[in-house]
């Protein structure tokens, strides 16, 4: 990897643990209890995994999240980046996370994207099937 690559990527971890601090803090400050951050496995990843506050209907569901951050709209929404293929690899993720924190599981689960802009946040609920 030469050193423009080396530098490109290190940039895109700090834009994305950025964006993940903003959605976490959007989260919080919305109620959710924060549960997991940057959960990884080898088949798929989860950004950021939460309690619903107890004014959510769905409460007290698990949601998954994807964060998206973009600079503008110009790629297109960042929920149109959650394909069924990363739906599957988030899928998985879930699964093996609720296998190792059994207690954490609820009866409700869900898949959230937070899509944040430098001028606006949106909240896509539910954008995936179990």
């Amino acid at each position: 990897m030469d050193h423009h690559t080396a530098t490109h990527s290190r940039n895109l971890r700090k834009v994305g643990a950025s964006g993940e601090d903003t959605a976490a803090a959007w989260f919080t400050g919305r109620g959710y209890e924060l549960l997991c951050r940057n959960y990884f496995t080898l088949r798929g990843e989860i950004d950021i995994i939460l309690r619903t506050p107890e004014s959510d209907p769905d409460h007290p569901a698990l949601v998954f999240v994807e964060v998206k951050w973009r600079l503008d709209d110009r790629y297109g929404r960042g929920a149109e980046a959650v394909t069924p293929v990363k739906l599957a690899a988030m899928r998985h993720a879930a699964v093996r996370w609720l296998a190792e924190n059994p207690r954490e599981r609820t009866e409700t689960l869900r898949f959230d994207v937070l899509d944040i802009t430098e001028k606006e946040i949106t909240h896509y609920e539910g954008v995936g099937e179990w």
